[in-house]
């Protein structure tokens, strides 16, 4: 833009107080083509002072008066530095004191330019030249950097619009991801249950067909193979919740050298003779806290996988040591915590395994095996339950070099807990009241029936406001058998109101699944324990025969 026509919408501020001195300049600009406005004082001028200004040009005499410069250039866009002419008298012009209203101006006001009076037309008109186009160059970036910034405006639109695609193809990635595992999960737990099912169906209606026709010799036979079918549905059910971590552990101080020592001789009956068998184990390993078990069956299951990855022989070891985990560790590899841990390592000379493989091992349902020959539940039951007993489980895997899984968990310097073995048989009850709270019909009628044939008196409650009123009761109870899982309160609820009511009162919880009595340690109190779904009736009758006999 021309600077006269700028000069209409940018138009040079004027500030001279003596005489007519401010027309005279203004007469002098507007004759050149320039548009001036003159403030009577310094202050008015001030107040005028916007990014609109062109220029500002003061004689030094409007300088004593009130008011100063700085806080308007201050209150301007960075862009802006408006350009200053000072009018200053020649016999002053060669020295401005700092301490002088001139100094200070100098020192406020980076855009400058001082010119001497007297000033000659042309000199003075040059110099205003000289600072709009300055004021110019200045709009120009101003306009720069509004359009840049509305570029930058539509960019960031455009990656926001971009990142909310990716998000959303992510999202939908990983929910057809989810959904292929949950298919996965789903196939295999319907594929094994139907299995089970029918074998424990099909053998109940063989049953029911033989007795109907008198034919009872061989009912064993089908008794067997339902007990069997069911037996493995149980196993697949514990299977899904350690995967999970929803399992019941009973974890306690463990002397794990003893544990693995135990388990020699069923290891060494489920492979062949072509795997030799050899055990490493720290003298000086520290107790960890587990549930024994569980530990046992995890174990086994590394063994068999290790079996079965070694068809042509090989050596199995299995060693145990003791590790501390520092902060580097746990960053380098997250899902544990610092400390001290126990380490089972169950090492093969098999096939190994790539890295595709590798990553699905974990995996439910996933297997390597053979259809029919593994149901893929093994490894993640293994991961589970690790997880769960605040540990973790680490492979490490070559083809042709090998496999060896590692478990770790909690170390603890509190001594074994060593099971006293259960009896044979559990002795029969004098008469003793139970108190049986379950909402399940089937399971209240076994509870009752193994209580009546034990010698015990059964008092039944459906749901937990029925046993709060005869716990409330004066009706004598030796024990409380009450399901975890309860409509409405849970069985730890009833136990704490049993507790208010009958302080010394023997409790006995039974748990098919709930979150919350998990790590059983933290769910039992003072005389409490728990027996599992599902179970067997002898253990069940020998976990009731302790408990009452433990009341008396």
């Amino acid at each position: 833009m021309e600077l006269r026509e700028q000069s209409k919408q940018n138009p040079v501020l004027v500030c001279a107080p003596f005489g007519r001195d401010g027309e005279a300049v203004a007469e002098l600009l507007h004759g050149a083509g320039y548009t001036a406005r003159v403030y009577p004082d310094l202050k008015m001028l001030v107040a005028a002072v916007d990014e609109r200004a062109g220029a500002v040009l003061l004689t030094e005499e409007a300088l004593t008066a009130s008011g100063t410069l700085r806080g308007a250039l201050a209150r301007q866009p960075a862009w802006s530095d408006i350009p200053v002419l000072l009018l200053t008298s020649r016999q002053k012009s060669a020295r401005f004191p700092a301490d002088g209203l001139a100094g200070r101006y100098l020192a406020e006001i980076t855009n400058v330019v001082l010119l001497e009076r007297p000033l000659g037309t042309r000199s003075l008109l040059s110099a205003v030249a000289v600072a709009l186009r300055s004021r110019q160059r200045q709009f120009v970036l101003r306009d720069q950097m509004e359009l840049l910034e509305v570029r930058v405006q539509e960019r960031t639109a455009e990656l926001q619009q971009e990142v909310a695609q990716r998000l959303r193809a992510e999202a939908s990635l990983h929910q057809s991801q989810k959904m292929e595992a949950v298919g996965q999960l789903t196939g295999g737990i319907a594929h094994d249950f139907n299995n089970m099912l029918t074998g424990v169906i099909g053998s109940l209606d063989m049953m029911r067909r033989r007795i109907a026709s008198h034919h009872l010799e061989d009912l064993d036979r089908f008794m067997d193979a339902a007990t069997a079918s069911a037996n493995r549905a149980a196993a697949l059910t514990q299977r899904l919740l350690a995967f999970s971590r929803r399992q019941s552990l009973d974890a306690k101080p463990t002397d794990i050298n003893n544990l693995v020592a135990s388990l020699e001789t069923l290891i060494r009956g489920s492979i062949n003779e072509r795997v030799q068998l050899q055990f490493v184990l720290d003298p000086h390993l520290p107790r960890a806290i587990v549930d024994a078990n569980q530990l046992e069956s995890a174990l086994l299951n590394l063994a068999i996988n290790a079996r079965d990855a070694m068809p042509e022989g090989g050596q199995l070891t299995i060693e145990t040591s003791a590790i501390e985990l520092d902060d580097v560790y746990v960053e380098q590899r997250p899902g544990v915590e610092v400390g001290a841990y126990v380490v089972i390592a169950v090492s093969d000379t098999g096939v190994g395994m790539p890295p595709d493989v590798l990553e699905k091992v974990f995996d439910p349902f996933f297997t390597t095996k053979p259809l029919g020959q593994g149901t893929g539940l093994g490894l993640s039951m293994v991961y589970g339950f690790a997880r769960q007993s605040g540990g973790q489980v680490r492979i490490h895997s070559q083809p042709g070099a090998g496999t060896s899984a590692k478990v770790f968990l909690p170390a603890t310097g509190a001594e074994a807990v060593v099971e006293s073995p259960s009896e044979a048989s559990a002795p029969r009850g004098g008469g003793q009241r139970v108190l049986v709270v379950e909402d399940d019909p089937s399971v209240r009628l076994l509870v009752r029936e193994v209580l009546e044939e034990l010698g015990y008196r059964a008092v039944e409650a459906a749901e937990p406001h029925a046993a709060v009123e005869i716990l409330a009761s004066s009706t004598r109870l030796d024990l409380l058998i009450s399901d975890v899982g309860l409509p409405g309160m849970n069985g730890r609820e009833v136990a704490e109101i049993a507790r208010t009511h009958r302080p010394k009162l023997p409790i006995l919880f039974i748990t098919g699944y709930a979150e919350n009595a998990a790590i059983r340690a933290g769910f039992l109190g003072t005389n409490m324990s728990m027996v599992t779904k599902p179970f067997r009736l002898d253990d069940l009758a020998a976990k009731i025969s302790e408990m009452t006999g433990a009341s008396e």
